[in-house]
């Protein structure tokens, strides 16, 4: 755990604190006005999704990146391949929240939700990596691993202690209605059809199918938008994407997109130090299944309450 607060203490004195507080202040006011004014819910609703998602993205993402670059010594430079990714990237995000599944895998109904359902996250996920590997191909150095899929050198044991400082706030959140009326995940998929046997299966594989979906978000900010940032601006990689991160959690509860922006602060210092995203994909696919069960065990307290 030392040597996380060690990257955290390092990337604080180095981060340029008008533009950290700037955009700060500049992602709570996207948050303030989606949970006030539904910003999310009236772009999408009046321009499609495809088109409101990438706007809020942009915006989240590309007002950080230009008032870093205003307090770099190169300011005006920005090479052709890191303005592609700029508008890039919240392109490919948002292509990826706009799939849908409605694949006819079965005649009975019960059957074509559950199987539409499981391949729904696999789907974007192979659809992202395919995108990903692209850009790796024609921009980025195909000698390095590939955006931060490298286990040398990694300690768990921080992260293992990270998933154990949560376990707390994850109980308390699952006391909460809001948190209740989004978790578990599982419940997309129940009840399940009758002859789902042995149903604990059906869910294990539910759970995994979710479960794939932070891997592309992991490789997708901290892999590309960090790691691969990098040859470009640096550490000032980081703060944009966690401004990036926390609007793509503006449909879950405020206290899970709050804090998603901070998280993806720490994670983005992490991948960062270490050029690697395991670290950080342990932590993430850990609290995600814990708030599976957090959900479980709350709705099931709450009910019988």
């Amino acid at each position: 755990m030392k040597e996380i607060i060690g990257f955290i203490k390092a990337y604080y004195n180095e981060v340029n604190k008008p533009v950290l507080l700037f955009s700060t202040l500049f992602i709570g006011g996207l948050i303030y006005f989606n949970y006030q004014h539904g910003l999310e819910y009236r772009l999408i609703s009046q321009i499609n999704r495809f088109p409101g998602h990438f706007l809020i993205y942009l915006s989240a993402f590309m007002i950080p990146h230009f008032a870093l670059s205003r307090k770099r010594e190169r300011h005006d430079s920005f090479p052709p391949g890191l303005l592609l990714c700029l508008v890039a990237a919240p392109a490919v995000f948002a292509v990826k929240v706009s799939m849908n599944t409605n694949i006819n895998v079965s005649g009975n109904e019960h059957w074509n939700h559950y199987w539409n359902t499981i391949i729904y996250w696999p789907l974007r996920m192979t659809t992202m990596v395919s995108i990903l590997g692209v850009v790796w191909i024609v921009i980025f150095n195909k000698k390095d691993n590939f955006y931060g899929l490298s286990a040398k050198k990694i300690n768990y044991t921080p992260y293992l202690t990270m998933l154990l400082i949560m376990l707390p706030l994850i109980a308390t959140a699952s006391t909460q209605p809001d948190f209740l009326a989004t978790y578990p995940k599982i419940k997309e998929i129940i009840p399940l059809p009758g002859e789902a046997t042995p149903g604990w299966l059906y869910k294990l594989l539910f759970e995994l199918s979710y479960g794939s979906d932070f891997f592309s978000v992991e490789i997708f900010f901290r892999g590309f938008l960090v790691i691969g940032f990098i040859k470009w601006v640096g550490k000032d990689a980081i703060l944009p994407m966690a401004c990036f991160y926390c609007t793509i959690h503006f449909g879950k509860p405020m206290g899970e997109c709050i804090s998603s922006y901070f998280g993806g602060l720490l994670l983005g210092i992490v991948a960062y130090n270490t050029r690697s995203i395991y670290g950080g994909l342990m932590v993430h696919l850990g609290i995600a299944w814990l708030m599976e069960i957090g959900g479980y065990i709350g709705n099931l307290l709450s009910n019988y309450s």
